[in-house]
C-alpha cells in the first residue's frame, strides 16, 4: 500500500529501561495481533521506518526478520514486507486489558438531540413508495459535470481559501433573482443565508431566537424534523390542529408574548398536503404582529405545483419583517447536494452570518459555485419545468391507480404540489400497524401519526410517487393490495 511509504506508523513511547529491539518488536507484534495491521497490509521499508522514528536501520531489519521467522510478517524481493495472511495462534497481547471505564454522560440537551426522526444509515435501494425522494435519474448530470469542470479550470484556485460565512455571494444573488421572479419575494442577496440543510437552518433559528422555556407554535401534525429541533432547544410546543387546507386560524390562534416563533408549511402542508388559503395567511401575519413573533415559512417542495395558479408566498405578503423564508435544493435537485437557504429580515441577516461563522464556518464553496452557475445559466428553471411535467403525470397515474384499486378503502388527498401523496385510512385503523405490515412486504410508507405533536390526526399514510413511473406504480399498488 502506498500509505506504508507516505504515512508514519505511530508507536507508543518507549518504556524506560526497555531495549530498543524489544520495544519495537512488541509494538509491531501487538499491532498485528490486534488487527491494526491487517493481513496483507504492507509495512514501510526498513529504511523509511528507521528514518521516520530516528532509529538505526539495523535494529528495524532485525525486528522485521524475527517477525518473519515467527510467521507474523512475510517478505519477498520486490514486494516489500507485508503482514502474513496466515497468522500464528492469536495470543492475547502481553499488556493487561484496560480496566472498564464509565461511559461519557450525555447532557439533557444531548439526550434530546438523539431523538432524531431520520435514519442514521443510507436507506439503500429505492422501493415503492418511499416518501421525500426526487427522481435523481432525471437530473441533468452531464450539465452539472460540465459546469463543475468549467469552475475547476477557471476559478477554483483563487477560491480555495475560506469563504463567506453567509454563503457564496453569486449563489445568494442567483437565489434572490430566482425568488423575485418565481415567488414574488423582493429581497437582496444580503438577506439570503446559505445552510447545509433545512434542519441546519431550523437549528440555527432555535439557537438565535429561543431561550429554554420559550414557546413555538407548530402545525399538528407537523414535520418531525422541526418538532425535534425545537424540543431539543428546550422550547414549549404549542400545537395547532390542521385540516386539509393547512393550519387552522379559527378559532383564533393563541396570543402570548411567550410565543417567539411559528413554523408552517404553507405551500404544501407536511404531511396532509393542503395549501394554506390567502385569508389564513393574512390571519397568521396579523397574529405574528400581535405576539411580536417571527414565522418560519418552510417551502420545501412548493416549486412543484401541478394544478391551479400558485398562491403568493407568505414572505411576499410580509410587510413587518416577520417571515423567515426557508428553501432547500434537496428536493428540487438531489439530496446529497446538502444546500439550503433562508431569506431573513435585514435585522437578522448579520446575526445569522456571525453565528454560522462560529458554529459552521461556511458551506463548501465548490458546490455553491457550481449551483450558482446552474441557476444563472438557466438550467435550474429548465429542470424545474421538466420535473413539474414528469411529476405531474406520475401524480395523475398514482391517483388513478389508487382509486381504481382501493376505492372505499383508501382516500387519496388531492395532489396539487410536491413529491408525496397522503392517503387516508378508514377511521379507527392504526396507521402504524398498517405501515409496519406494508414494510414487511417491501412497501415503504410513513404513517401520518408519526407527524403528531399532541392531537391525534386522521389515520393515513404518506407515500412518495415522484420516483416511480407508471409500471412501478402499478406493481407497487399490487403489492399493497395483498396487504390491505
Amino acid at each position: 500500500m502506498r500509505r506504508a511509504r507516505e504515512l508514519e506508523f505511530a508507536l507508543a513511547p518507549r518504556p524506560p529501561g526497555g531495549t530498543l529491539q524489544g520495544w519495537l518488536y512488541g509494538e509491531l507484534r501487538g499491532a498485528v495481533l490486534s488487527g491494526r495491521l491487517a493481513p496483507g497490509q504492507r509495512l514501510p521499508s526498513t529504511r523509511d521506518f528507521a528514518r521516520q522514528h530516528g532509529i538505526s536501520r539495523g535494529s528495524v531489519l532485525a525486528v522485521y526478520e524475527q517477525l518473519i521467522a515467527e510467521g507474523y510478517l512475510a517478505g519477498a524481493t520486490g514486494s516489500g514486507t507485508t503482514v502474513s495472511p496466515r497468522l500464528p495462534g492469536k495470543a492475547t497481547p502481553a499488556e493487561a486489558p484496560p480496566a472498564a471505564i464509565a461511559q461519557p454522560r450525555l447532557s439533557r440537551q444531548g439526550l434530546r438531540l438523539t431523538g432524531t426522526p431520520f435514519p442514521l444509515r443510507e436507506e439503500g435501494a429505492m422501493v415503492p413508495f418511499r416518501p421525500n425522494q426526487p427522481d435523481v435519474s432525471a437530473f441533468p448530470l452531464p450539465t452539472w459535470r460540465r459546469l463543475s469542470t468549467r469552475y475547476a479550470r477557471s476559478r477554483l484556485i483563487r477560491e480555495m481559501g475560506y469563504g463567506d460565512a453567509a454563503g457564496y455571494a453569486p449563489l445568494r444573488q442567483a437565489i434572490a433573482d430566482h425568488l423575485h421572479y418565481s415567488q414574488r419575494i423582493a429581497c437582496d442577496a444580503s438577506q439570503v443565508i446559505i445552510f447545509s440543510s433545512c434542519t441546519h437552518a431550523l437549528d440555527t433559528c432555535a439557537r438565535l431566537l429561543l431561550d429554554p422555556g420559550d414557546s413555538v407554535l407548530l402545525e399538528d401534525p407537523c414535520y418531525p424534523g422541526a418538532r425535534q429541533v425545537f424540543k431539543a432547544a428546550g422550547a414549549q410546543l404549542v400545537a395547532v390542529p390542521v385540516d386539509m387546507q393547512g393550519l387552522r386560524t379559527e378559532p383564533p390562534l393563541p396570543v402570548s408574548q411567550d410565543i417567539r416563533l411559528a413554523y408552517v408549511t404553507a405551500a404544501h402542508q407536511a404531511p396532509l398536503g393542503g395549501t394554506l388559503p390567502l385569508e389564513r395567511r393574512l390571519a397568521l401575519l396579523e397574529w405574528a404582529d400581535a405576539c411580536n413573533a417571527v414565522i418560519i415559512e418552510d417551502d420545501y417542495d412548493g416549486e412543484f405545483r401541478y394544478d391551479g395558479a400558485p398562491l403568493p408566498a407568505l414572505k411576499s405578503l410580509d410587510r413587518s419583517g416577520r417571515v423567515l423564508y426557508l428553501g432547500s435544493f434537496s428536493k428540487l435537485l438531489f439530496p446529497s447536494l446538502r444546500l439550503s437557504y433562508m431569506v431573513l429580515p435585514d435585522g437578522l441577516a448579520d446575526a445569522f452570518a456571525a453565528a454560522l461563522s462560529l458554529t459552521f464556518r461556511h458551506a463548501p464553496v465548490f458546490q455553491q459555485a457550481v449551483l450558482s452557475d446552474f441557476i444563472a445559466d438557466g438550467h435550474f428553471a429548465r429542470h424545474l419545468r421538466q420535473m413539474r411535467l414528469l411529476y405531474g403525470e406520475r401524480a395523475r397515474q398514482f391517483q388513478q391507480e389508487c382509486k381504481a384499486r382501493f376505492d372505499g378503502l383508501l382516500t387519496v388527498a388531492p395532489i396539487s404540489t410536491g413529491l408525496d401523496a397522503t392517503v387516508l385510512l378508514p377511521a379507527g385503523m392504526d396507521d402504524r400497524l398498517v405501515a409496519g405490515a406494508l414494510d414487511r412486504q417491501g412497501i415503504v410508507t410513513r404513517p401520518v401519526s408519526a407527524y403528531r405533536v399532541r392531537h391525534a390526526p386522521p389515520p393515513g399514510l404518506v407515500l412518495g410517487f415522484s420516483c416511480f413511473d407508471g409500471q412501478a406504480i402499478r406493481e407497487g399498488m399490487a403489492q399493497m393490495g395483498a396487504v390491505l
